[in-house]
């Protein structure tokens, strides 16, 4: 009995063990297996989630990043600002890449796919899963202060190149958020303006690039505008978001809102809305829950974003580990950023092939203008990043330009509104002067106080971020002011939280001291100013101490304008040069978001451009901008060249193209119009609470076609060092509805040295009378690169849709039978070849045949 008791005991000991040994272990959810199909991990996770789980990932967790979810092994995105590099969070330096209308110029998608490449490599490198990029808005007025950022005036183009910039990014890993969705075409009251425009306008141009990119590109977000619709917030507005974006074009990615774009809960929430950004969230959150909770949203809805939300999680890799990787300012990627630039400057004029520059023949070489020797590489506003390096046009142009050359500089007039960042090169932390900068130590609290978190040099001030998790910090930037020139220097502190400026011990600016100036973000912080008599010759101590608030965002912005030039000194020294080179153009506070220029002047700059000119025709105009300006004598100058807002590498590509070393081959992606009041939102734009697209589809060249106004330099034009001949254009004569038309051509090269050309195909629909279309219209492109004597036969297939119109009266793109013309030119207005083409109109033979009414059918 004992024995058997004791079986019984040992049995109810390992039997147990061993039917556990023989179980299998239970898999891991199917959400956590990357082998599993998207969808399948999308839906695994999805049912394991409670609603107030959802309704979290609907909402920023932070400024830039989601919402974490622990209980499910749900990390937090991390997004960062990107359309020409790299913004990083923590004030990290990156490379910066050519502005948006610069890429456009390049008219090359696949150079811009390896600008996209680059940038997420950086993104990899700096641990961000999406870049809040790219800007296909479309440049209507050259007064839109975010221009810059922007690709062009024509959709077609702009969204190319969106699609080149997606394909680059995303092909690294990370994701884009194409924006600003749509019809964000101005500063001027954007936060609650209302861009009113009809329905064709609409699809015709300013969704057309989002739908391209959409279609082609997939990328995985994208993020709704500030900015009303017909009167309906772009974040709420059911016709653009679900009808449209969802349901028509089959989205399946993340629609996010711009930081603080959201208005209402349950109006966004139905309409579409995926993600409210910033967090903490000001109506989605709590009060989402709540009204789902309460039937106002239904719960679909929250599933259908939530959806959204996990797919880009998934596709990010963030729930497989992917935490690293990239590269962060490699010579690949400077590599990728000077190809960019080299390929977008844009010869303009070239009177008697007077560039490029022979190194042979000068002896002296005068460099003049405000923009000489600054590096104005971006615009202003949350597209601007810290450079990895500062180099300016003059540095490049000695280096390229060789010793044997006598190379100096005036700065002439200065073009900056406000004090610019404070030039590094000015300042040093010590008397010895081995390095440039201030001296920065950081503090994990408000008040400075223990030893430093961390000491370094700074030597960027154009909108510095305090890396640091503390609730509060503050920082002290100490160091020395060498004077070039005696007189008297204006200085500039902007900031959140709170900012002190010593020089010479003295307090110049504070909370209290100094002249208040608005910001040109919304949301940004007043510029406070004071002027300081210095001499030169000897130091001047400089400290600034900044203290945050507690809100996370933090930044400091310090500036230094030197005492005004003379302008006789710059006409002097182009007096007495073999030639001159003269940079004019934007400053670098001209061009920003959140503020549109007031008009397109150059101000005191053509003064001085008009002087060099009359004192040595052998002048040279660079311009530095990301939008039109106006150019009163541009008849007068031999050579013009477009320089752009080019990134860091532009400097260096400039110069090699004012030598020879490199053949200029960039297009303009805008009109440039004589006057202002040329342009065609001239009438409607306005700085009121409305913008009325009044102009309708002729935006650009469009208008100027059908007005027959001659701009100064029209859209798609852009000159060369060599000669391209085109001919042999061959077009069917006949086609039907809805087929393809093949078109083919030739180019040669029938210059000395090797170029790139822009071809470009245009569609003009003489035929349609029931709306009033432009003469011709964008729809293909290619970017050719011959040696001297090479030739290329250029195929290109046109679709039914490049033949069509938006017809609002039946919802549907329709195209007339009839005569259509076929363009192909190097530019809008410099057409080399035109054939005509019909669309037959096909009849059905079992269709009764009715004859013509006539007058009497109406009595």
């Amino acid at each position: 009995m004992k024995q058997w008791t004791r079986l019984l005991a040992l049995t109810a000991v390992f039997l147990p063990a061993c039917i556990l040994a023989a179980e299998p272990v239970n898999p891991p959810p199917m959400y956590q297996n990357p082998k599993a199909t998207l969808d399948q991990r999308v839906e695994d996770l999805l049912v394991r989630m409670t609603l107030r789980e959802k309704v979290s990932l609907m909402a920023g967790g932070s400024f830039f990043a989601t919402q974490a979810i622990d209980r499910l092994h749900i990390p937090a995105l991390r997004f960062s600002d990107g359309p020409n590099g790299v913004r990083s969070n923590e004030g990290e330096p990156t490379t910066v890449f050519p502005t948006g209308s610069a890429l456009a110029a390049t008219w090359n998608p696949d150079v811009v796919q390896s600008v996209g490449q680059a940038i997420g490599r950086e993104a990899l490198a700096l641990n961000i899963q999406v870049l809040l990029g790219p800007n296909v808005n479309i440049q209507r007025s050259p007064l839109a202060g975010r221009n810059f950022e922007a690709y062009s005036e024509d959709p077609f183009l702009a969204g190319k190149i969106g699609i080149g910039f997606v394909n680059g990014v995303q092909s690294q890993g990370v994701g884009t958020s194409v924006k600003h969705y749509v019809a964000n075409e101005q500063e001027t009251e954007r936060m609650r303006s209302s861009s009113n425009l009809d329905e064709r306008t609409l699809r015709e141009i300013y969704l057309l690039p989002f739908e391209m990119v959409v279609e082609e590109a997939h990328p995985w977000t994208l993020m709704a505008s500030y900015n009303r619709i017909n009167g309906i917030y772009a974040s709420e507005n059911p016709h653009t978001i679900r009808d449209i974006l969802k349901k028509e074009w089959a989205y399946d990615g993340v629609l996010m809102s711009d930081w603080g774009a959201v208005h209402s809960t349950v109006e966004a929430a139905t309409a579409g809305m995926d993600l409210e950004m910033p967090g903490p969230p000001r109506h989605f959150g709590s009060q989402l829950y709540q009204a789902t909770h309460n039937w106002q949203v239904s719960e679909s809805v929250v599933d259908d974003a939530t959806r959204r939300m996990l797919r880009l999680i998934f596709r990010s890799g963030v729930m497989d580990g992917k935490r690293s990787g990239g590269e962060l300012r490699s010579t690949s990627n400077r590599q990728a950023a000077f190809s960019a630039a080299s390929e977008a400057i844009t010869l303009l004029k070239n009177d008697g092939s007077f560039l490029p520059l022979d190194k042979a023949k000068l002896r002296t070489l005068a460099v003049i203008g405000p923009n000489a020797d600054v590096p104005l590489y971006q615009g202003g506003g949350s597209a601007s990043v810290i450079p990895s390096r500062i180099e300016t046009p003059l540095q490049n142009i000695r280096a390229v330009g060789g010793s044997q050359m006598r190379i100096e500089y005036a700065r002439g007039v200065d073009n900056d509104v406000l004090p610019p960042p404070a030039d590094a090169r000015l300042l040093s932390p010590t008397e010895a002067r081995a390095e440039q900068g201030l001296r920065v130590s950081y503090f994990s609290n408000p008040k400075f106080e223990g030893p430093p978190a961390r000491t370094e040099v700074e030597t960027y001030f154009g909108r510095l971020t305090l890396p640091f998790d503390a609730p509060r910090v503050s920082a002290r930037f100490e160091g020395l002011l060498w004077a070039p020139v005696t007189g008297t220097y204006e200085f500039s502190l902007s900031q959140a939280g709170e900012a002190t400026l010593f020089i010479d011990n003295q307090q110049v600016l504070s909370a209290e001291l100094g002249t208040v100036h608005p910001p040109a973000l919304d949301f940004g912080m007043p510029i406070r100013t004071a002027s300081v008599p210095l001499q030169s010759g000897s130091p001047h101590q400089v400290k600034i101490e900044y203290t945050s608030p507690t809100f996370p965002f933090r930044s400091l912005q310090f500036g230094i304008r030197l005492p005004a030039p003379a302008i006789k000194d710059a006409i002097e020294l182009a007096r007495n040069a073999d030639a001159a080179v003269v940079f004019v153009g934007s400053s670098r506070s001209s061009e920003t978001e959140g503020r549109d220029r007031e008009n397109m002047d150059l101000g005191r700059q053509n003064e001085l451009v008009e002087a060099i000119l009359a004192v040595n025709p052998h002048t040279v105009i660079v311009l530095n901008s990301g939008s039109p300006l106006l150019l009163p004598w541009a008849g007068k100058a031999p050579a013009l060249l477009q320089g752009w807002l080019a990134g860091e590498e532009g400097p260096h590509a400039l110069a090699k193209i004012l030598f020879g070393e490199i053949n200029p081959s960039g297009k303009l992606p805008f009109t440039l119009p004589q006057r202002l009041e040329d342009n065609p939102a001239y009438l409607y734009y306005s700085s009121g609470a409305d913008a009325n697209y009044g102009e309708g589809v002729f935006v650009g060249y469009r208008y100027y076609d059908k007005r027959k106004i001659v701009p100064l330099f029209p859209f798609g034009h852009g000159l060369s060092y060599t000669r391209f001949e085109y001919s042999n254009l061959r077009v069917p004569a006949e086609v039907s509805p809805g087929q393809p038309i093949p078109i083919s051509f030739d180019v040669k090269n029938t210059g000395q040295r090797p170029g790139k050309e822009v071809v470009q195909v245009y569609v003009g629909d003489e035929s349609t009378t029931e709306v009033v279309r432009a003469v011709k219209e964008l729809r293909a492109f290619r970017k050719l690169n011959l040696a001297p004597g090479e030739h290329a036969t250029v195929k290109i297939t046109l679709g039914p849709r490049d033949l069509s119109y938006y017809d609002a009266r039946h919802n549907n793109w329709v195209s007339t039978p009839g005569n259509f013309r076929l363009y192909v030119g190097s530019s809008s207005a410099d057409i080399r070849l035109q054939l005509p083409t019909k669309v037959k109109a096909i009849i059905d033979p079992r269709a009764p045949q009715v004859p013509p009414p006539s007058l009497l059918d109406f009595f």
